[in-house]
């Protein structure tokens, strides 16, 4: 029997996200760098672990191993976490 809402769903459906435990330098725009730790990883963007508050809306470049520098952009801060949204998405490969 399959499931069916009588509505329409509140939120998008997510792209998979890869758990991840990346130590990652970002490039702020005052000059500053700090570290963070990603946890999980998508083509749009990132959850991670900061020591440091940082503003929603903030732009910044992220050092990603295997990567190099990518642009980024704080989407949610709470509780030493945030989420941050790739300018351009990235072509990732499955972690197996």
């Amino acid at each position: 029997m399959g499931l069916t809402l009588k509505r329409k769903a509140r939120f998008a459906a997510r792209a998979p996200r890869d758990v991840r435990s990346i130590r990652a330098a970002l490039l702020l725009p005052d000059d500053r760098e700090i570290f963070v730790h990603i946890r999980n990883m998508s083509n749009g963007g990132f959850m991670a672990i900061a020591d440091e508050e940082l503003a929603v809306g903030t732009w910044f470049g992220a050092h990603i191993p295997g990567r190099g520098i990518v642009r980024a952009q704080v989407r949610w801060f709470e509780s030493g976490m945030l989420g941050a949204q790739f300018e351009k998405p990235l072509a990732l490969q499955p972690v197996t």
